[in-house]
């Protein structure tokens, strides 16, 4: 039996079962609109590790980005952890919280399915990392940075927390999900 078979209630999605999950989770139904009719469903990953979705009709539209147990461009024989969807998760609501305009909305998070569903930031938004490679240029960067990592680097210490707190924060309990 293959190794993904084993981990229980996953499995990896492709365009055609993306739907089919979409129609069983309301709540990503219901950022549609309740409508499938002109939905369309782009792979967007870059290949090496996760499954990239952007999901999109005439009523809404999210990311969907599901973590493999494995890199994906090497196979099962390079395993990898599902549970970092579920940190990743994690300190994107943690983030999101403290910073919302640097970070997107996390709509929905399956951990048996290593899935999350996030805000969609439609063109002209692009990928820093493609960005810059292009030669991009971005006014606001170091301003938007700064702001992200003093709001969730302070935010989430020791220096503004109780030991108590920060050892109780969601980074390390279940409260979020």
């Amino acid at each position: 039996m293959k190794r993904t078979m084993e981990l229980e209630g996953f499995r990896a999605l492709d365009e055609k079962s993306l739907v089919e999950y979409i129609k069983a989770t309301p709540y990503l139904h219901s950022k549609l609109g309740n409508k499938l009719e002109d939905l369309q469903i782009k792979e967007v990953g870059d290949g090496n590790l996760n499954f990239v979705y952007i999901v999109t009709s005439s009523s809404g539209s999210f990311v969907i980005k599901q973590a493999l147990p494995y890199i994906r461009c090497i196979g099962e024989s390079w395993p990898m952890t599902k549970e970092r969807a579920y940190f990743e998760a994690l300190a994107l609501k943690e983030q999101g919280s403290l910073c919302p305009d640097h970070v997107p909305e996390v709509y929905h998070f399956d951990r048996a399915m290593s899935l999350i569903g996030m805000r969609y930031l439609e063109p002209p938004h692009i990928i820093l990392r493609k960005g810059l490679i292009a030669g991009v240029e971005y006014p606001l960067l170091a301003e938007h940075m700064s702001d992200f990592m003093a709001k969730t680097l302070f935010c989430t210490s020791l220096l503004n927390n109780s030991t108590t707190k920060h050892k109780h924060s969601g980074f390390f309990c279940d409260q979020n999900f």
